[in-house]
């Protein structure tokens, strides 16, 4: 991956010039999201104090970027410098995870985590979304879509969760009998992980590794809380799909290790009116492991809809010319 190597580059340069392996991972990870153009803010959500980050034109149309498990907003720090041209992007460290954290005492269900994704858009006075949820981040977005369709200009699920997949993945078949291969316990777990949802594994320098593998490390309690609670209920959303009406997109990789790709077929059985693209040699993050193939796709999709929208501006066009040429012939 190119920009794995300019993230090495940047930990040479970062190293000559004498700063801890900390100060070098965080100067590495404000780099990419300068790249990306992030601006971070907050704001107050049932107690939390959600972060999130913006991009692109604030007068463009909002598109909402949600993560995964385990996740948070760098999740898509690859792929919103190639949308943010035409978009005002908003990207939340979801509650549980990232720099919004975990609070005890709180419920992270589906439901509980909906109504914290309604006061968020509703605060920020959102409408007209262009959705996109990766993983877990595609559950909430596909339910948060079929629960409040007047919200959603479009959808886009990347590998996501929320349907009972009916060839069941390695990871699935661990968290039935109580594995979370998900969470950093000890260091290996992390190269487990990087396995787990690339098709490639990537090359990660040294010195981020290790920053990276100490942060999970920290939040793997919290975060499996989180993660016991969710797949406990398990609420498949079969019910709930037939009532997404916004243009969709479902988007995979076909190495998915984590959701099968088998996924698709219930997906497309509750959403019939969905479009279907999958990255060959990809993973369960393709944001991050093809972002620009990922990119191509989902921006073919969105030209897809403002032609669309332009066809029935022309063909309503012409029916109102006809409508106000009617009386003049019936005159005639």
């Amino acid at each position: 991956m190119i920009w794995w190597i300019a993230v090495g580059i940047a930990g040479v340069l970062l190293v000559t010039i004498g700063l801890t392996w900390r100060r070098w991972a965080e100067a590495t990870i404000n780099l990419l999201r300068r790249r990306a153009g992030y601006v971070r803010h907050s704001i107050g959500v049932d107690g939390f104090e959600l972060v999130y980050y913006e991009t692109g034109p604030r007068d463009a149309p909002v598109m909402l970027l949600l993560h995964g498990f385990g996740g948070d907003a760098d999740n898509w720090v690859m792929l919103a410098p190639l949308l943010r041209e035409h978009y005002r992007i908003i990207i939340p460290d979801l509650p549980g995870f990232g720099d919004t954290g975990y609070l005890g005492g709180k419920s992270y269900s589906l439901d509980n985590q909906l109504a914290r994704l309604k006061d968020f858009v509703d605060m920020l006075h959102l409408q007209h979304i262009h959705l996109v949820g990766n993983s877990l981040g595609g559950y909430f977005a596909a339910a948060f879509a079929a629960a409040h369709p007047e919200r959603i200009a479009s959808l886009a699920l990347f590998n996501a969760a929320g349907v009972d997949m009916p060839t069941r993945s390695p990871f699935y078949e661990a968290a039935l009998i109580g594995e979370n291969w998900l969470l950093v316990r000890k260091p290996s777990d992390f190269d487990r992980i990087l396995q787990l949802v690339y098709h490639k594994k990537p090359f990660v320098p040294g010195y981020l590794r290790d920053y990276l593998v100490a942060h999970r490390m920290l939040v793997s309690d919290d975060q499996d809380v989180v993660f016991h609670e969710i797949f406990t209920e398990r609420i498949w959303l079969d019910s709930r799909l037939p009532q997404i009406s916004a243009p969709t997109l479902i988007l995979w990789g076909d190495d998915d290790r984590v959701l099968d790709i088998s996924s698709i077929k219930l997906f497309q059985a509750g959403i019939p009116h969905a479009q279907t693209a999958i990255l060959p040699a990809c993973g369960h993050v393709p944001m991050l492991e093809k972002p620009d193939a990922t990119a191509r796709v989902y921006r073919q999709f969105l030209a897809g809809l403002t032609a669309t929208a332009e066809t029935q501006t022309v063909s309503e066009s012409a029916d109102h010319a006809l409508a106000d040429a009617k009386p003049q012939q019936e005159l005639v």
